[in-house]
């Protein structure tokens, strides 16, 4: 782009603009970060995901060999979580839900950018599984899965892992999205997903990869610098309707993507990696919704990350600093194999 003007684009799956201002990149700051690449063991005793090693709760792992998932010894929320008979706030309601960890891999120091792709999609497949399985459970509204990775991101455990909160209610961002999903189909008749994908396809620019089955962007409405986008390209609402094939080749797209991220700056590069599945709330069709996969980078150049400062948090609307059609451009110029590998 020629002109490096501030843009206001429409994100339609949230329902709000978002401003694209390339000039805020260039903000001289005091602080930087140091992502130094750690040299980790295979196996480490005092890790409390790795294989036969005693967690917090006194429960010892079993020697596990590739996926892991158990319930948090630490979770958020319990499905047997009772008031007390005096409420602290008379609006008080108790939090219920099903907190899991999954662990990707029995060693600690491969990230799964790192890992194959039939190690990636034996990952997803028991993804499938755990979103089968809790969706189902009696008063049971909404499944997420998701991927917290990178220091700065605040993890607490280097071992590869990712979590699964199932809730009794509909976080307000997948109500969102499935609103503005219904609404469109209501309106439309047709997938506002799928539409996205249709322009963003037509129009190239802001395309990383894709194969057969799935397609990966950087979507026109970026709220994030490096904010990345996989879809199917056949509608499907939950990815427990991917077919085997579909399977590995989310799995080879994913990986590819996880490894484009990582030589962007060649480091581990630090995420915040979403499941978006249709919710699975009693009443809810879940036609209009597509599951995809959205990566939420933090960081806005090598040393710096992107804080959702005073307009970001008081307003709600967000300031991407990078235009997304030069993200995808940085994305797409890399090559797809690692940077440790080469």
């Amino acid at each position: 782009m020629n002109e490096r003007i501030s843009l206001k684009r429409w994100h339609p799956l949230a329902g709000e603009w978002v401003i694209i201002a390339p000039a805020t990149a260039s903000r001289p700051t005091d602080r930087s970060l140091e992502n130094k690449q750690r040299t980790l063991p295979d196996f480490n005793p005092d890790c409390y995901l790795c294989p036969g090693v005693q967690r917090a709760s006194g429960q010892i792992n079993p020697r596990y060999n590739g996926v892991f998932v158990f319930n948090n010894d630490f979770s958020s929320l319990s499905m047997s979580n009772k008031l007390e008979k005096e409420k602290r706030h008379i609006d008080d309601l108790p939090a219920r839900g099903i907190c899991r960890v999954i662990c990707f891999d029995h060693r600690h120091n491969v990230s799964l950018a790192e890992m194959d792709t039939t190690s990636i999609a034996k990952v997803i497949a028991a993804m499938q599984t755990e979103y089968r399985q809790l969706s189902a459970e009696q008063g049971i509204e909404n499944v997420l899965i998701f991927e917290n990775k990178g220091e700065i991101i605040g993890i607490s455990n280097l071992h590869p892992h990712g979590q699964i909160y199932a809730t009794d209610f509909v976080p307000r961002v997948l109500q969102t999205e499935y609103k503005n999903a219904k609404q469109y189909m209501d309106n439309k008749g047709s997938c506002l997903f799928c539409s996205i994908i249709e322009q963003e396809m037509r129009e190239g620019q802001r395309m990383v990869c894709e194969n057969n089955d799935f397609v990966a962007y950087v979507p026109y409405f970026a709220r994030h610098a490096y904010e990345v986008h996989i879809i199917p390209r056949r509608h499907e609402s939950v990815m427990t309707s991917l077919e085997n094939s579909e399977v590995l080749s989310l799995a080879a797209i994913y990986q590819e993507v996880l490894v484009r991220y990582d030589n962007l700056f060649e480091m581990p590069f630090p995420n915040i990696t979403l499941f978006h599945n249709a919710p699975c709330k009693k009443g809810y069709s879940v036609e209009p919704f597509h599951f995809h996969i959205e990566f939420c980078p933090p960081l806005r150049s090598a040393n710096q990350m992107k804080y959702m400062a005073g307009f970001e948090t008081g307003g709600g609307n967000i300031v991407n600093p990078v235009y997304p059609e030069e993200a995808a451009q940085s994305l797409r110029s890399l090559s797809p194999v690692h940077y440790l590998q080469r």
